[in-house]
């Protein structure tokens, strides 16, 4: 029968849509809250009571956080609105509509894409003022000059991967055929890298990038294109739905060694101090390494610091927001005008509910601004400042960030006292509030001219003698835990999960693979943390570790296989990128290591390790359980 009733449209006002919005809001806010808010406590109450250091800018690191749990809360429900739609849509068109080459093509424009927009992406670009241009120079200019090279050899890295994981949604084909040559390509430049003076120091950085790119740009975006692929491809079967991340983590490491290559010969070598400054480098290589600034850098200057006042730093705040909106601007909206051109201008489609999608790219883009804006002034400086102050626990240290600079100083003050051993040390009085301090005294850090003289605060050792073996311990068991509760804060582990619980019919719970990957990452930050305190050169950790990945990979069943792999890539998002990251530099500048990267790469490999053993602890248990069975119905 008939139906006369027409669709009525419901006007909702301001008030009311509001009223209904703000609860989802308020839900959404409350997750990201929870999911960060544990890892913050950790950080700052082991700085205020284990290293008992109080936290320097805590207001404007606190409003830093309180940036990264806003902006995640919106870049997330944008990026579920708008981009992961317009991934899925296309992917479904794609194989109805082009051949092979036009969607090759098309993957690897969106790898591209996506890489650029990733939010850690420019967390390489804070890290390279930690690194000294004669220290590792390849390493310098990748970071620093050379920086555009290095995102773009990631991103086209990432754009080959999606080629491949779209290719296996299509044929259906074992992610080993890929994996093994993969892997053993890497194992192989890595080791080519360690005896080469300039390509050893970007071995961490390479392999750190490949964790880098996985974030939740890329991830969701690839993954939604990835299913729509499957609905339709015929030789699919529900395991392939996995692999594509695995790829996206490996492949750049290679496209960053090869571009590393190619500078290695155009570089110097890696000199002391003093050699750099002596022209110890060709006119050629200096304007290679340092750009347009290798005229003013010839010499050695030490500037004092300035005191910023109020105006200057809201200044400053207020730069730094221009510049993360700006960035943001740049790595959401090309991606987002590609994805909707191609999809009506090649696929001639529609956007469904196109409302909600370009609601989705605005909230992708205010969520990524201001998810900057808390990267540089939260997460980031609270990482650096614990790496920082770390080694404190075995070793003594110097307080750079709270360095005193006390003017009109008159050497008339200095006195004079004997140490236990009868030596005589000088010292002096400063007089702070209403407390006297007594001051080590030191010739070479008084400034005749400015009459100036600066104090760097000593710290440490807190457990005992120096290089005592209880202080190396604290470190190795907060580096197990920072990875731990990083991971399980990341939001993509738990959206794999999910997955993961239902593709395996409840038999690989989703606990179950989130503690796995969680353990996994701890152990992977310890030992990367055991690599940068003793200097052991990352080839000796990745190369064994991967080679045992590629023997358990021979006893496991293909379908914890791709889980595993692919558990390795969503653990490296969002909050434990910049906290890894920052830690890692930080602790590398004050025990003196050139290259603090690497232990994003060890936190990446070992939850591939738990979650293949655990994988294969749960097929043994089904298959007990089914043979339990059979022999009761007997």
């Amino acid at each position: 029968m008939a139906r006369n009733e027409k669709e009525e449209s419901i006007h909702i006002g301001f008030k009311e849509a509001i009223t209904l919005i703000l609860p989802y809001f308020r839900k959404k806010l409350w997750e990201q809250t929870k999911a960060v808010i544990w890892i913050v406590l950790y950080l700052a109450l082991f700085q205020l009571f284990i290293l008992r250091i109080p936290i320097k800018e805590a207001g404007l690191i606190t409003l830093g956080i309180s940036a990264v749990i806003l902006g995640l809360a919106f870049f997330l429900e944008g990026l579920f609105l708008g981009l992961m739609p317009l991934g899925e849509a296309l992917g479904l068109r794609l194989p109805q509509k082009l051949g092979i080459l036009s969607i090759i093509l098309f993957s690897i424009l969106m790898g591209v894409g996506a890489t650029l927009a990733e939010p850690a992406i420019a967390i390489l670009r804070a890290c390279g003022s930690k690194v000294a241009p004669w220290d590792a120079p390849l390493l310098y200019f990748l970071l620093n000059e050379g920086s555009h090279y290095l995102y773009l050899s990631i991103a086209i890295g990432v754009g080959v991967s999606v080629v491949f994981g779209m290719l296996r949604f299509l044929f259906g084909f074992s992610l080993m055929r890929i994996l093994v040559p993969t892997i053993v390509i890497l194992l192989g430049v890595s080791i080519y890298a360690y005896f080469d003076e300039n390509l050893k120091f970007i071995s961490g950085l390479a392999w750190d990038s490949g964790a880098v790119t996985t974030g939740p740009v890329t991830v969701p975006l690839v993954v939604a294109l990835g299913i729509g692929i499957s609905k339709v491809a015929e030789k699919n079967d529900q395991s392939s739905a996995y692999g594509v991340v695995t790829l996206a983590s490996l492949f750049p490491i290679l496209s960053v060694f090869l571009v590393g290559m190619y500078f290695s010969g155009k570089l110097p070598k890696p000199m002391s101090e003093e050699v750099f400054f002596k022209q110890g480098i060709k006119l050629e290589e200096a304007k290679l390494l340092l750009g347009d600034s290798y005229k003013v850098s010839s010499t050695k200057e030490v500037l004092l610091p300035k005191k910023i006042n109020p105006p200057e730093l809201f200044k400053k705040a207020k730069e730094n927001i221009f510049e993360a909106f700006e960035l943001a601007i740049r790595a959401i909206l090309p991606l987002s005008i590609f994805l909707i051109l191609f999809l009506g201008l090649i696929l001639k489609e529609k956007i469904s509910y196109p409302e909600e999608v370009f609601l989705g790219i605005g909230f992708s883009i205010i969520g990524l601004s201001i998810f900057n804006f808390g990267i540089i002034f939260g997460l980031n400086k609270l990482g650096d400042q614990v790496g920082g102050k770390l080694p404190s626990t075995f070793r003594s240290i110097e307080l750079i960030d709270s360095t005193k600079f006390i003017p009109n100083f008159n050497p008339k003050s200095v006195l004079k006292a004997v140490n236990e051993d009868g030596k005589e040390e000088k010292f002096f009085y400063l007089k702070e509030r209403k407390s006297y301090t007594s001051i080590p005294y030191h010739e070479e850090n008084w400034n005749q001219k400015n009459k100036i003289y600066e104090y760097v605060p000593i710290h440490g050792p807190i457990f005992g003698k120096e290089d005592n073996l209880l202080g190396y311990l604290v470190v190795l068991v907060f580096a197990f835990f920072l990875g731990y509760s990083a991971t399980l804060a990341e939001p993509a582990l738990s959206a794999l999960g999910n997955t993961v619980e239902e593709t395996t019919v409840g038999t690989f719970r989703k606990s179950l693979l989130i503690q796995s990957v969680a353990v996994g990452v701890g152990l992977g930050t310890l030992l990367g943390m055991l690599k940068i305190l003793l200097e052991i050169p990352l080839v000796w950790i990745v190369v064994p570790i991967y080679l045992l990945l590629l023997v358990l990979n021979t006893f496991s069943k293909s379908e914890f296989i791709d889980i595993a792999w692919d558990s390795a890539g969503v653990t490296t998002g969002p909050i434990t990128v910049p906290l890894i990251i920052a830690m890692g530099l930080g602790i590398g500048n004050q025990m003196g290591t050139v290259d603090g990267f690497g232990i994003l790469a060890a936190a990446s490999a070992f939850p591939i390790l738990s979650v293949l053993i655990m994988g294969m602890i749960v097929e043994n248990s089904r298959k007990l359980s089914l043979r339990d069975s059979e022999l009761k119905e007997k």
